[in-house]
């Protein structure tokens, strides 16, 4: 039996733990050889998806080509514990002359904590909201819509209070089967 010196023993145990780190990292291996790898798991639903319907022109002119969450946004106190308990949300939707027009087609909201000094400033998704029904039915569309301002109004609830001043980022997304899918995204702070 062979015996190893000091440094036969140190090129040794380093060679071993190289090749144990890199097999622990490696995770599935079984794509490199031929085989499939489950995607990862998302906690996240899948935004609604619709059959693109063609629309002519000019009348596709008049479709929504942008949305934005307007500025008059802002979180509420729904009761009297005093801990901030939703949003108040107004969203406007621009057709191509950048007007305000109605948006028919489904809107989600998604709340997530801010980083600061990020380039992206979405941290942890701390809530999703569908509009439900979609407002495809014009009796729907019509019950967010607000006729003075030319914009929709959505409350949104969530069950534990949020203290005074903490930044979050919220995001908008409009799915049609007349457009294509739009996204806004806006930063506030609660209690403002």
């Amino acid at each position: 039996m062979k015996t190893f010196g000091k440094r036969e023993t140190t090129r040794l145990l380093a060679a071993l733990l190289a090749a144990a780190s890199l097999a622990a990292g490696c995770g599935d291996t079984s794509k490199w050889f031929g085989g499939t790898s489950k995607p990862p798991p998302t906690t996240q639903p899948a935004v609604r998806q619709y059959t693109q319907i063609d629309v002519p022109r000019p009348v596709n002119l008049l479709l929504p080509k942008s949305i934005n969450i307007h500025p008059f946004t802002v979180t509420r106190t729904f009761d009297q514990s005093g801990g901030i308990r939703g949003v108040d949300v107004r969203v406007e939707s621009f057709n191509a002359f950048h007007e305000a027009t109605k948006a028919f087609g489904s809107f989600r909201f998604e709340v997530y904590t801010f980083q600061a000094n990020n380039l992206e400033p979405k941290g942890k998704l701390r809530g999703i909201w569908e509009v439900e029904p979609s407002l495809l039915d014009p009796r729907e569309n019509l019950r967010y819509w607000n006729r003075s301002q030319q914009m929709y109004e959505f409350k949104l609830q969530w069950d534990k209070p949020i203290p005074v001043g903490r930044k979050f980022v919220l995001v908008a997304v409009f799915t049609s089967p007349f457009t294509q899918r739009l996204t806004a995204q806006r930063i506030f702070t609660s209690g403002e």
